[in-house]
């Protein structure tokens, strides 16, 4: 008796503390983000037994996305909508990772519409210190910061994807075919730049390939709950090519996303036999 007794005891430390944080995990399910309808109306359609929920002012729609749970997020546009609705809809879903992706306006001269973008990383561009000395609003004069996480001022302003959610965007970005893809910096802020020598400037001095008003938000809440993050956008306009908002950018982005999300998936799965 006493040997079914440390055998049954056996048996439910291991479902508890070993068996069933697989489980769980293995159902947690995957926040895509988009801030708008022609960035999100594709995903939330493509969704099997949806259910939708709102957080305040933001909008949640789970569902089944070809046997992966998936949370798509409406984050509404700009930062503070961005951050916001990151912090709950990690809160309340629990998200083994976080994807945001869109639109974005191009920086870099050698791309255009529908070019993807798979964000290694991104920065806030509307957080800047400028010098005493300035007679007017110089570029060069203008210095880009954030606050680590002891609230001191930091000059290592990019924050990293997730290498397990880049690699596998990578992989997937073979099979992009509206046009090229590029691997690089997302520069976020509550701007529509215009100006071809601030863009110039944000992407020969940052490396800076498109920017858009959600991603680093998104990310910096990721960091600070330590969930995976990845940024992916699709080019809808550029400036310096003169090609206005081409809202389709956002059904290509959103198509990307949802493979990237099956093989992120995928590989977790594989990982836990």
């Amino acid at each position: 008796m006493k040997h079914l007794t440390r055998r049954y005891f056996a048996f439910v430390f291991i479902f508890l503390f070993v068996l069933l944080p697989i489980r769980v995990q293995a159902s947690a399910p995957i926040i895509i983000q988009g801030a708008m309808a022609c960035e999100t109306e594709n995903m939330i359609a493509a969704l099997t037994n949806p259910k939708e929920e709102r957080i305040g002012p933001w909008r949640f729609v789970s569902g089944d996305y070809q046997g992966v749970p998936v949370v798509v997020s409406v984050t509404r546009i700009g930062m503070s909508n961005a951050a916001a609705s990151t912090a709950l809809g990690i809160e309340h879903f629990q998200p083994i990772a976080v994807i945001n992706q869109g639109t974005c306006g191009g920086h870099d001269p050698s791309l255009h519409t529908f070019d993807l973008v798979i964000g290694a990383d991104s920065f806030d561009y509307s957080a800047w210190i400028s010098q005493p000395s300035m007679q007017s609003a110089s570029e060069e004069e203008i210095k880009f910061f954030t606050y680590d996480e002891n609230d001191k001022l930091n000059y290592d302003i990019k924050l990293p994807a997730d290498a397990k959610l880049l690699k596998i965007a990578k992989e997937q970005a073979k099979s992009y075919t509206k046009g090229k893809a590029v691997v690089g910096t997302i520069a976020t802020a509550n701007s529509w730049n215009r100006t071809p020598g601030g863009i110039h400037f944000l992407n020969t001095e940052y490396g800076s390939l498109c920017e858009e008003m959600e991603t680093h938000s998104s990310a910096l809440i990721c960091k600070m709950y330590s969930v995976p993050f990845i940024g992916l956008r699709v080019l809808s306009n550029t400036e310096l090519h003169g090609e206005s908002f081409n809202p389709e950018a956002g059904a290509f982005s959103q198509k990307f996303t949802l493979a990237v999300v099956k093989a992120y998936y995928a590989a977790l799965q594989e990982s836990q036999k």
